[in-house]
């Protein structure tokens, strides 16, 4: 069987015996009554969030023995082998579980998604994305003080920077590359590009376009393993557009590890970039920014049930900008928790994403035209609510509504805004 040839080649997280021993009384009711599909479907769910996958897919492929037609066991055993990197075997049970007569209209779907992926992961070039355009509304799209804030001089700000709604028209993408070297071990080189612009209706100094290229190649550290642990080094370059005009680039690069720890993703990540800004008529002071960005961070990922997952981003920051009232350190950490589900019954899904940060940043210096006093320490809070609405095979409705709260010692940088954006999407 294909789970025997597997544990020959790599060491489970957890001996299918100590799953055993967790999981007694399941382990028990399951010998008793193999053919209790309940019981077996149990034990193999258990053993996967202990991040067990082997027993799982022994477990899958035991009842799969006694009744060879459960499409959601096909559709479990390809999920289990997608996420192990045998797409070959995972795209083998997608195609199965497709033909049970019992299959059900959300594992169809998902089924056809996970065969689409299966396949391109089979392909030697690898191409993946999204496109969204649409508008927003904005009750401070310049993110700017309200009227209360002052200058050191007893001045206040010029009101053209001051806290203003507006909306904007919108458009992002981003595409990702993957070129799979054939070397039997799994190495590939990966690329991506990522492009935003907005456009005010009022606030033209706001305007803003911006795109990021990441590229590097990623080396498998143990071809055999389940860990699937991976390193990638990579380089970076940017270029934003602001009021219409050049207002900065960098460039630079790091390596992140990729590893398999249970049921959790986990992605450290080290990042150097060189920024240069260049000061316009709107901004002429921006010049300053300029210096180097040193970010380490973590992201990871994970399940919590059958169509809900968890995201997490931990960031800590150093910007060493030449003007040392620009230059600060910071931590942030963001949350999402995407969930699927139909309405329909037609097998079509619903993805709806609460999230939330926390960023705070302490800089290095007090600025004199703001307050020569006081080094500014600013916290920012945000929530949000995401929500896809499919509306035609790869095309949904995209809806995010998003609050922001700065609060900070010097009331000029203190500020709020809540943002509602729409507008459709296609991924590919």
């Amino acid at each position: 069987m294909a789970s025997l040839d597997l544990s020959a080649k790599s060491a489970p997280a957890q001996t299918v015996s100590e799953t055993a021993r967790d999981l007694d009384p399941l382990f028990q009711r399951m010998l008793a009554v193999p053919l209790d599909i309940n019981t077996t479907l149990q034990f193999a769910v258990n053993a996967t969030q202990a991040g067990d996958i082997e027993s799982s897919i022994s477990t899958y492929e035991r009842l799969l023995f006694y009744n060879p037609t459960l499409s959601r066991v096909r559709y479990e055993l390809g999920v289990l082998y997608f996420r192990l990197g045998s797409y070959e075997m995972a795209r083998g049970y997608f195609q199965t579980a497709l033909q049970m007569p019992d299959i059900s209209p959300d594992i169809r779907q998902n089924a056809e998604a996970f065969l689409a992926a299966a396949n391109k992961k089979l392909q030697p070039d690898q191409f993946s994305g999204f496109a969204q355009t649409g508008l927003r509304y904005q009750t401070n799209a310049n993110a700017g003080p309200g009227s209360q804030a002052v200058l050191a001089s007893g001045r206040t700000f010029d009101s053209r920077f001051r806290a203003q709604s507006d909306w904007n028209w919108f458009g992002t993408f981003g595409v990702n590359y993957v070129h799979d070297f054939g070397n039997q071990r799994g190495d590939t080189f990966e690329a991506s590009v990522l492009g935003y612009d907005a456009q005010q209706f009022k606030l033209k100094q706001d305007d803003i376009g911006f795109v990021e290229l990441r590229a590097g190649p990623r080396i498998v550290l143990f071809p055999d393993g389940a860990s699937g642990a991976s390193f990638k080094p990579y380089l970076v370059a940017t270029g934003t557009l602001l009021a219409e005009v050049p207002y900065s680039g960098s460039v630079g690069g790091g390596a992140t590890i990729h590893v398999n720890a249970g049921v959790a993703a986990l992605d450290p990540f080290v990042e150097v970039v060189q920024q240069g800004y260049r000061g316009s008529s709107f901004y002429p002071l921006a010049g300053g920014l300029s210096g180097t960005l040193v970010t380490a961070g973590l992201q990871a990922a994970g399940p919590i049930g059958p169509q809900l997952f968890w995201q997490s981003r931990l960031t800590l920051s150093h910007d060493d900008a030449v003007f040392d009232p620009y230059g600060y350190n910071s931590f942030g950490a963001d949350l999402w928790f995407p969930w699927t589900f139909s309405i329909w019954g037609d097998g079509s899904t619903f993805t709806l994403a609460p999230t939330a940060g926390v960023t705070f940043w302490d800089y290095k210096a007090p600025d004199i035209a703001i307050d020569p006093l006081t080094v500014p320490r600013n916290l920012e809070w945000r929530l949000g609510l995401g929500l896809d609405v499919p509306i035609w095979n790869r095309f949904a409705l995209g809806l995010l509504v998003q609050y922001r709260n700065v609060s900070s010692n010097i009331p000029a940088f203190s500020m709020h805004d809540l943002s509602i954006s729409a507008g459709p999407a296609i991924k590919f």
